[in-house]
């Protein structure tokens, strides 16, 4: 599905771009692994702020290829046999593109602050790692499939991460989910199972070939085609998310992450155009009459997948690092989306269809695989520059693909930049591109996604990083200072040697621990001195 939201552009599935900066992943040492990996937080000594806004903009096209036989649109053969002079030469073949230019904006924030230093850390985040932007046309062949969804879940989580030692720390993250969903299309009552099955009853008692699994010879016929709205859906979940930091030698990182996905319910609004005579009044004497519209509540349940990472990140070089990760999400959970549209205004009594309708959406999912490689280069003390290069493999099968979810093999490429101004302050700039290889699908189910896809989306985000010296750090600085020169002055007895603060520690390394090595974001600058003694 086409998807906006901060950071690098990946769109398999429903994924969002990437969370935080394009520095972040599995074995980085920012606030954005609150999302990334809860136990990458272990070794972060400072409180850490990490907030990045940007813009998302794409474009997507479907041409639609019909390789099935479809009768002029205002006919009103309801069964085969359709004799050959019904059927639409103009229905056949390759039809006008559709085209959308998805825009959205790119949001998150983290924040991460050590509790107990070189113990236990907690961290928060607001980010959205699942959403979907597509407005199509609202006329064209594409209609029947979609012309718009929105569909965005943002997370609130809250992480804590535990350092067992300095070679590995845990952490483990629950969110709360709240989603939002709208989308529009053309309802094709042809494709209706309980449709079909009220005609054939008496008092009715029409022959008719309507269903899921109906020919494409008495699909979209326009009587049968009834605009259909939903709005204002919002669902309510929780989900965890789990991971572990390894440090097993000064150089190498080691990160294993799980997402646990949610299942989510949203509770909307819908409004279905009836407004046609064949559904307001000429069926009426049999029991069969619709007000022009219908209005009432939508119920939509489906399931966030989940994810397994495994990330490695390496220093070639003082200057030079490597990282980056593999990963599996579970989309076959997305294997439907179950719809239930409930009014009083649905209810056909003498028909025998209830207040209430069920509608599953087929999607038959499958499992995904992504992976990416970035390389970190420290230009200067003060600049680091990254290059990003990935590939996602598609969720949608050719038998359930459309335009609402144009997927397909996914290439990643970007770039991005880490300015430090000084040791706490540091602006991150990325920007990075997406795009599927072009697919032919000729063997979609019932003929309604056969046809070319096509799919770009380009990300230019910002973001602020902001260190803040941990609790009692300048004040236990101060008293080591008072100390020292206490200790000078009584040469005669035996000085201890003072415990080391933060303040005092020499700025290691990029490849010297886990506290600084290369996958920490943006490059290493020296440490202020401790501030000066005071007078005797």
């Amino acid at each position: 599905t086409v998807v906006l939201t901060a950071g690098r552009a990946h769109a398999s599935g429903f994924d969002a771009p990437t969370i935080g900066s394009a520095q972040s992943g599995p074995v980085t040492n920012d606030a954005a692994a609150v999302w990334w990996n809860p136990g990458r937080l272990g070794y972060l000594r400072d409180t850490e702020l990490h907030v990045g806004a940007g813009l998302i903009i794409g474009a997507a096209s479907f041409q639609r290829d019909y390789r099935s036989p479809y009768q002029y649109t205002d006919n009103l053969d309801f069964a085969e046999p359709v004799a050959p002079a019904d059927i639409d030469p103009r229905k056949a073949g390759k039809q006008s593109k559709s085209r959308a230019i998805p825009v959205g904006p790119a949001l998150d924030a983290f924040v991460a602050i050590p509790a107990i230093r070189d113990r236990l850390v907690v961290g928060l985040g607001v980010s959205i790692p699942y959403v979907a932007v597509l407005n199509f046309p609202s006329a064209g062949a594409h209609r029947f499939a979609g012309q718009s969804i929105f569909l965005a879940t943002p997370h609130a989580t809250l992480a804590l991460a535990v350092k067992l030692h300095r070679v590995i720390s845990i952490g483990a993250g629950v969110s709360y989910v709240l989603g939002n969903m709208s989308l529009s299309k053309i309802q094709d009552f042809g494709a209706l199972g309980t449709f079909g099955d009220s005609l054939e009853r008496p008092p009715i008692s029409q022959e008719n070939d309507f269903g899921p699994e109906a020919p494409s010879t008495v699909r979209e016929l326009d009587v049968l085609a009834r605009p259909v709205e939903i709005e204002r859906a919002f669902a309510h979940g929780v989900t965890f998310n789990a991971g572990i930091a390894l440090q097993p030698t000064k150089k190498l990182s080691i990160g294993l992450v799980y997402h646990h996905g949610a299942k989510l319910t949203f509770n909307g609004h819908f409004k279905l155009d009836m407004n046609d005579d064949f559904f307001t009044q000429d069926l009426a004497a049999q029991g069969l009459q619709y007000p022009p519209l219908v209005e009432g509540k939508a119920r939509i349940r489906f399931r966030l997948p989940k994810r397994i990472t495994l990330g490695l990140g390496y220093p070639i070089t003082k200057r030079v690092a490597l990282d980056g990760y593999v990963a599996y999400v579970t989309y076959q959970d997305f294997d439907r989306i179950r719809i239930r549209f409930s009014s009083p205004d649905l209810a056909q009594e003498a028909l025998g269809v209830g207040s209430s309708v069920d509608q599953d959406l087929v999607r038959n999912w499958k499992g995904t695989v992504a992976t990416e490689l970035n390389a970190r280069i420290d230009a200067t003390k003060k600049l680091r520059v990254s290059v990003t290069a990935g590939y996602q493999s598609p969720a949608s099968p050719d038998s359930t693909i459309d335009v609402v979810s144009p997927d397909g093999h996914r290439l990643i490429v970007g770039t991005g930049i880490v300015h430090r101004f000084n040791e706490r302050i540091a602006i991150l700039a990325d920007i990075e591109g997406q795009f599927i290889l072009p697919r032919t699908v000729t063997s979609s189910q019932y003929d309604l996604g056969n046809g070319t896809y096509n799919l770009f989306l380009g990300a230019a985000t910002l973001h602020g990083q902001f260190r803040f010296a941990g609790p009692g750090k300048r004040s236990r600085a101060r008293a080591e200072a008072r100390s020292k020169q206490a200790d000078a002055k009584t040469s005669a007895e035996p000085k201890p040697a003072p415990a080391q603060s933060v303040a005092d520690e020499p700025k290691r390394a990029p490849t010297s621990s886990p506290e600084t090595a290369p996958t920490s974001t943006g490059p290493s600058v020296p440490p202020p001195p401790p501030p000066p003694a005071p007078p005797a």
